[in-house]
């Protein structure tokens, strides 16, 4: 094959290129179309010209004005005024290739004739293949005969014959649009869906494609048909119009169809409309605008409504005639290490959002946020301000009993607090120092809320008041390995913080301190592992005693100072052999502890392994931060009527010796996983928590189960017993000694297309299902159908009463590859 490329000239049509380098001579030709030996000449002319040309290599998709043409041989035609190229041609040009069998260029009426097989690919990637194409100028106008385009997103036009103008508007006449992706590669397998049309009009410069008289198929049968009709071509991502539709349908809004309207005037900014009409409440207004900028995005969402029926509301802050809200987001991006940007909701009622299901089930506040972030290589910052909305109604009192609603009562949103803010920084030193790594840890933080955050047993998780704290620590880590094997990594860290708090609740006084003051925690400490190795006929075999010594003194001022980010202590098998056992800041442990424990880790040759670790932790000297104030004195206070903190108590570390923790994992490597973690009382063994989850995979089914328990703390019930303000008695009955909870999973593929998919909680202790769901859904490359329903079950609980919520839905979800996704939701609650 040979090849050979025009000089650089001005921009000029595919045909004008074409036509200068065929017509001007048989030299010129010959450059151009790359001729090989001639097989023969035409019958009525002089014999043909052929000459070796020039070998150059193709440029296919070059976006410069050269054009390169390859043929196995070329035939100029003196008689009948045509150049030929023949055998394997390919001609690119202008970012566009065309390949054919035969190409012919007419000179008389300035046509390009391309035969057999012949495929145009665009600069944009997309397929055109017909038997036959007639084209003129640089393809602006032409006519194609059993025409079909194969795009790059694998959707397909096909027609009996399209007309093409202008260079951008293409015509198919008896056309028919599907996004089948395995019909491009089987091209007689017919399309699960497929819309038809009297003519298909693609206009490119505005990447639309319109119908007229156009009727929707699926699997050969029509089930919709419509005069007219358009959607965005499949290269287009932004494009104005309507899309899916979906219905819904709850008891309190009655039946409503929402109808969203895609706007995108321009290209830095777009917006959705979707209005929802509803039998029983009315219009809901919904707009969505989003704006972008070369370095981020800002949206802002709008959205209310004129209730119709209030009363299906009622004695809920939803119980109104207007109601609505307006949330913003902002995502800016300074350069590749720095970004900024905010979250923000304002609504007139706690209940909007769930009511009208625009946020996410079980979500129960909203967030107003701003945020500045950095990320390097050794090194991360991350600040932020935030305010938290809390959409669950509490309820007030007036002097007459009756009950008062949002804005009169509000307790639950009283206890949040606001943030202002929240600082961390994060770095580890490029060089080593005394052989070992040094790393760092900054944080401030300083909030502030106008109300004790007191649980219904007197249980306290934040102070009234306003409170900051700057804290640091500095590390230092080092590994040894001897030539026994031995692992040994000592390591120290220097703690220092400085707090001011000023508690405003002067009944909980006593667990908080006025002023402002410091603290240092400096702790040393080594850590020793000795893996023994052994291997059999069955595996490899891993065995590894671990202990790890920590020393520091006692924690300062210990359940006297404001916690708020250290309340959540999960003490398991990724705790064991952490220094500090606190999540937070708020919180630093004290005193010299032995955490030891082992380590089991057995791989089979074919790949399956299990893992085994069990161990606990030992308090050898000074206070335990985990016992904290003394169950004595816990029970003293609690008595006496005072709040108390209860951040440790049942963790299982409260005692000098701790709960032991374990945990097993296997793993097959064909399809099966298993893994459990359990914490097993120090004195009698017996199970406090657990967590067990099954994974598997075995020909078309997927499933899962899942065990979770949790123990009650004895502390939770002796408080009960001698607190003046444990709740009434209903909310003492809702107290149990024991959580047990079983759930379940599975997706079963009963067809290549078909599948079965549910899932269940079950309550083992009050034995009653608290959720599930099942359906059935089809999926194929094209079109996706599913049919579910969900329900859930849960209690909410005030000071005096338990109310038990029951939640159905069915959801009906649908979507067309290319066109959109539907749904329909019928809510019974």
């Amino acid at each position: 094959m040979a090849s050979t490329a025009l000089p650089s000239r001005p921009p000029e049509t595919f045909a004008a290129a074409l036509r200068r380098g065929l017509v001007v001579g048989s030299v010129s030709l010959l450059t151009l179309l790359l001729a090989a030996p001639v097989l023969g000449t035409s019958a009525r002319a002089a014999p043909a010209v052929e000459r070796p040309a020039p070998v150059v290599p193709p440029m296919p998709g070059t976006r410069d004005e050269h054009m390169v043409v390859e043929a196995d041989q070329a035939v100029y035609d003196d008689h009948a005024d045509t150049v030929t190229a023949l055998g394997n041609v390919h001609i690119y040009y202008k970012s566009t290739t065309l390949i054919a069998h035969k190409v012919t260029y007419l000179r008389a009426t300035r046509k390009v004739i391309a035969e057999g097989d012949v495929r145009l690919i665009d600069k944009d990637g997309n397929v055109l293949t017909a038997p036959r194409l007639d084209a003129s100028d640089g393809f602006a106008e032409g006519f194609v005969e059993s025409l079909r385009i194969d795009s790059v997103d694998r959707s397909r036009f096909a027609a009996e014959s399209a007309k093409r103008s202008d260079g951008n508007v293409t015509v198919f006449e008896k056309g028919v649009y599907s996004a089948c992706q395995t019909c491009v590669n089987e091209p007689e397998k017919p399309p699960f869906w497929q819309i038809k049309a009297a003519r298909i009009i693609h206009k490119q410069d505005e990447k639309t494609v319109y119908y007229e008289d156009a009727k929707l198929e699926m699997l050969g049968v029509p089930i919709a048909y419509v005069p007219y009709f358009q959607h965005p071509d499949p290269t287009e991502k932004r494009k104005t119009g309507f899309l899916m539709p979906r219905v819904i349908f709850s008891n309190k809004t009655g039946a409503g169809v929402q109808q969203p309207f895609y706007w995108a005037p321009v290209a830095d900014w777009d917006a959705t409309l979707q209005p929802t009409l509803m039998s029983r409440q009315g219009l809901l207004a919904d707009a969505e605008v989003r704006h972008r900028f070369e370095s981020g995005l800002v949206t802002v969402r709008g959205f209310g409504i004129d209730q119709m029926d209030r009363k299906a509301y009622v004695d809920t802050s939803g119980d109104r005639k207007v109601r609505g809200g307006v949330s913003t987001t902002g995502r800016f991006t300074i350069n590749e290490k720095w970004s900024w940007g905010w979250e923000a909701t304002a609504i007139s009622d706690r209940h909007f959002l769930s009511d009208y299901k625009l946020t996410q089930s079980g979500v129960d506040h909203s967030l107003m946020s701003t945020y500045l972030t950095g990320q390097g290589l050794r090194n991360s910052f991350d600040a932020r301000l935030y305010k938290f909305t809390v959409l669950n109604d509490d309820f007030g009192y007036d002097a007459n009993g009756n009950k008062l609603l949002w804005g009169a009562g509000t307790e639950l949103q009283d206890k949040q607090p606001v943030v202002h803010p929240v600082i961390d920084y994060d770095f580890v030193s490029e060089n080593p120092v005394a052989g070992g790594e040094v790393s760092g840890r900054f944080n401030f933080t300083s909030l502030s809320r106008s109300r004790s955050d007191i649980d219904t047993i007197g249980r306290v998780y934040g102070l009234a008041g306003t409170f900051s704290r700057v804290s640091g620590i500095a590390a230092w880590r080092r590994q040894f390995i001897d030539g026994f094997g031995q692992v040994i990594t000592p390591f120290a860290s220097l703690r220092g913080d400085l707090l001011y708090e000023k508690v405003t609740d002067p009944s909980l006084g006593y667990l908080g301190k006025d002023g402002t003051f410091g603290r240092v925690m400096p702790t040393i400490g080594v850590d020793y592992r000795y893996p023994f190795i052994a291997t059999t006929a069955q595996g490899s075999h891993i065995f590894e005693p671990i202990a790890q010594f920590v020393v520091r003194p006692s924690e300062t001022w210990a359940g006297r100072l404001a916690n708020d980010d250290a309340q959540s202590l999960v003490f398991d098998d990724t705790t064991l052999f952490r220094a500090d056992k606190f999540s937070g800041w708020d919180r630093t442990e004290g005193g010299s502890r032995l955490n030891v424990g082992a380590n089991y880790t057995f791989q089979s040759p074919d790949g399956s392994t299990m893992s085994m670790l069990m161990g606990r932790s030992y308090l050898v000297s000074g206070v335990n931060s985990f016992g904290f104030p003394s169950y004595s004195a816990l029970l003293r206070d609690a008595a006496m009527g005072r709040a108390v903190p209860l951040t440790a108590f049942g963790s299982g570390l409260e005692t000098s010796a701790s709960d032991w923790v374990g945990r097993v994992t296997l793993d097959s490597n064909a399809g099966f996983r298993i893994g459990a973690q359990g914490r097993f009382d120090s004195a009698t063994f017996d199970l406090a928590r657990a967590d067990i989850q099954a994974v598997g995979t075995s020909g078309p089914l997927s499933a899962s189960v899942g065990w979770s328990y949790l123990k009650t703390p004895k502390a939770v019930y002796d408080l009960l017993a001698v607190s003046p303000l444990a709740g009434a008695a209903a909310v003492r009955a809702a107290i149990k000694d024991e959580r047990s909870e079983l759930q379940s999973a599975l997706n079963l593929r009963v067809a290549p297309a078909w599948r079965l998919f549910g899932a269940i909680r079950y309550d083992l202790k009050d034995r009653y299902v608290s959720g599930d769901n099942v359906g059935i859904g089809y999926d194929n490359d094209s079109f996706s159908i599913s049919l579910a329903y969900n329900e859930s079950t849960y209690q909410t609980v005030t000071s005096s009463t338990i109310s038990t919520v029951h939640d159905q839905t069915y959801y009906l979800r649908f979507g067309f590859r290319t066109l959109g996704d539907g749904q329909m939701r019928n809510s019974l609650r």
